[in-house]
């Protein structure tokens, strides 16, 4: 199992991530959920960066720099590891390789699929330069592999519209992550034009440079949308439209801060839904940071979904129709860590009955529950 151990960055005094399938941070404002992600982003695609390329070399601060990241690193320590090998570490600055045979293993394993491409090809063009196009190959291969982080400003791209050109034609002072996601957007939109997203209830249209969403049979800009839908699209957009680029053929993560960003409960647990659907390929991962108790709670679900088929798989059609079985997720597949103010990340999934704790969904409940109770007694004392 891939594992991230950081230590002593930013806000983060010590945290050990079990890299499974899914990673789910919660915990409250500037506690480093949004770092951890982003961590795991660097650190993955810097492993197929040096993994395939000889001559890369990766500067730590440039990468945190891409996600808007500035805090001091001489003192941290990262490590990022596959069971119990190391593949990289942070030494002096650099994101270095440490174990070079995956380095050759991989190397080989992506040239010898491009050679045997451009025999079949290029056998009778007399100027092929196979080293070239193996070369240009493997950066195109890389390109489609590297992480998809969909931030949650992502609100902003909705509402500036047909104007998101703009922002590299005036050199506007974003981070790179933002302007990558941006990019993205844009080319999904002119893409796929049209999508028809029946979980939500809505249509997107892209016309003539417009953004259009219709809701109950009324179009509307989606600049003048509500905040919810204006999150909502751009993220379903760059989702579909990575994933039907690649179909399944590379390992891919993605990175989505806050899905729950102006939603109502009903829709958090829809849009949940819909995105663990999304990504259950086997070459699909997935991370994502949140506030709301809501999404673990649609989680433990999809989770419990999978445990009842474990246990009792006679009633597979029964499931089936309470949660599509690929909505299911196991348990095993799942690492769900409370990120706290004390700088350290606690896992919240609970061994014994394979499920995400309810102490921590029902934290906020629990505590609103005893303040009413308190009031309710002093209320009819007398």
């Amino acid at each position: 199992m891939e594992k991230l151990i950081v230590k002593n960055f930013g806000p983060i005094k010590e945290a050990e991530i079990d890299l499974t399938k899914y990673v789910v941070f919660i915990g409250d404002t500037s506690t480093g959920k949004s770092v951890l992600a982003k961590l795991i982003a660097i650190f993955r695609d810097s492993f197929l960066k040096l993994s395939i390329n000889d001559k890369v070399t990766i500067n730590f601060k440039e990468e945190l720099k891409k996600y808007n990241i500035d805090f001091n690193s001489k003192k941290s320590e990262i490590l990022y590891l596959d069971g119990k090998i190391e593949l990289l570490k942070l030494i002096n600055g650099q994101i270095t390789l440490v174990d070079e045979k995956t380095k050759i293993k991989n190397h080989k394993q992506y040239e010898e699929v491009i050679d045997n491409f451009s025999k079949n090809i290029f056998t009778k063009m007399l100027d092929f330069d196979k080293e070239t196009f193996i070369n240009e190959s493997l950066n195109r291969t890389l390109n489609n592999m590297l992480s998809v982080y969909v931030p949650a400003e992502r609100v902003l791209f909705s509402m500036i519209g047909n104007s998101i050109s703009g922002l590299w034609a005036n050199n506007v002072a974003l981070p790179d992550c933002y302007k990558d996601f941006a990019a993205k957007y844009e080319v999904a939109r002119k893409n796929i034009n049209h999508f028809d997203y029946k979980d939500f209830n809505i249509s997107y249209n892209y016309n003539k440079g417009i953004d259009e969403v219709i809701i109950n049979n009324n179009k509307i800009l989606l600049n003048e949308a509500s905040s919810g839908i204006q999150s909502l699209v751009p993220l379903l957009l760059v989702l579909n439209h990575d994933l039907e680029k690649s179909k399944g053929e590379y390992q891919k993560t993605f990175i989505i801060e806050e899905p729950e960003l102006n939603l109502y409960p009903e829709k958090q647990k829809t849009l949940i839904s819909n995105i663990i659907e999304n990504i259950s390929d086997k070459n699909r991962k997935l991370i994502i940071t949140t506030h709301s108790p809501y999404v673990l709670s649609v989680l433990d679900t999809l989770i419990l979904a999978k445990n009842t088929f474990n246990e009792q798989p006679e009633t597979k059609d029964e499931i089936n129709k309470i949660i599509k079985k690929n909505r299911w997720i196991d348990y095993n597949d799942i690492s769900v860590y409370e990120v706290k103010k004390d700088g350290k990340i606690y896992s919240i999934k609970n061994e014994e009955f394979k499920c995400i704790d309810s102490n921590a969904i029902d934290r906020v409940s629990d505590n609103i529950s005893n303040e009413f109770d308190k009031l309710t007694s002093l209320r009819y004392a007398q």
